[in-house]
């Protein structure tokens, strides 16, 4: 749902949405600020996601095979 919201707010730089109680250029720092909020919450998810699939298939190693010797 908050996803949602935010993409919807992020649209209004797109479609040049303009409004009467705040200047533009502080409308566009709002919107930069909440997109970052945004990406922030869905990477919080994305890592969550990518940690229990990695805990429930016993997939966690301490170190990373490097391609060359």
């Amino acid at each position: 749902m908050v996803n949602s919201v935010l993409r919807l707010t992020w649209l209004q730089t797109v479609l040049d949405f303009n409004s009467s109680f705040l200047h533009r250029e502080t409308m566009i720092a709002l919107l930069a600020i909440l997109e970052i909020i945004r990406r922030g919450i869905w990477n919080f998810f994305r890592l969550e996601k990518e940690h229990l699939n990695n805990v429930e298939k016993f997939r966690a190693f301490k170190s990373v095979p490097l391609p060359f010797n």
